[in-house]
């Protein structure tokens, strides 16, 4: 379970680090709102995937991505993350391309989470701290460690965006999962086009969509 889950947090290589400090407040008041500062926003995404991992089986695919949607969509900048992973590509591509790309990048996001955070098996999520980083953005660590004493450490790196803290980069033990699907989706488009690679993401959702309706079959 947790090398599965490994696999599918981690989005894009780390920045360079500065002196590491625990976070005071999750939240701070901004006139009338309440804005949460890092470390709130990936305690939220953790608690989260969590709890939908604790009712995995009771939910479902279809009530683990209902519940995840709007959390992953909250705490994740998508878009810029979908931006990244084309690469020089992104540039090539009208505003309609744009647009399709990012709602089936959203998608599969969200499919995959809800895909492989099927079961519960005892884990449990660090304290996250704070790393300060250059241009402003934040790099928050916690582990996720098991009842066997296995762990995964993940860096989030956070954004301000529009006066919101957003995830944009995830590493987990130093593995980028956005650089392979940079390389996988630049590989496609150079080879088959932009509607290739817009079907293959959609035939993945497709796919987790099945294998959920049959697990719900099967239970």
């Amino acid at each position: 379970m947790l090398q599965r889950t490994l696999l599918i947090l981690i989005l894009i290589a780390p920045g360079f680090l500065a002196t590491p400090v625990l976070a005071a407040d999750a939240v701070t008041a901004t006139g009338n709102h309440v804005v949460a500062g890092p470390v709130g926003v990936i305690t939220r995404f953790q608690d989260t995937l969590i709890a939908v991992m604790k009712k995995a089986k009771t939910l479902g695919y279809r009530g683990r991505y209902a519940q995840l949607a709007p959390v992953v969509t909250a705490t994740h900048d998508l878009p810029i993350i979908a931006q990244i992973a084309l690469g020089q590509y992104w540039g090539r591509l009208t505003a309609t391309q744009r647009s399709e790309f990012v709602k089936t990048f959203t998608r599969l996001s969200i499919a995959t989470y809800a895909a492989r955070f099927d079961a519960y098996g005892g884990e449990t999520f660090t304290k996250p701290t704070e790393r300060k980083l250059g241009g402003g953005d934040v790099l928050v660590e916690s582990q996720l460690r098991s009842p066997d004493g296995s762990k995964v450490q993940f860096d989030y790196q956070l954004r301000r965006i529009d006066g919101h803290w957003r995830i944009i980069n995830i590493i987990a033990n130093g593995v980028s999962d956005l650089a392979l699907k940079r390389a996988e989706y630049t590989s496609v488009i150079r080879s088959h086009g932009f509607k290739a690679l817009v079907a293959k993401l959609k035939d993945k959702i497709a796919e987790y969509s099945r294998k959920g309706a049959n697990a719900a079959a099967a239970s």
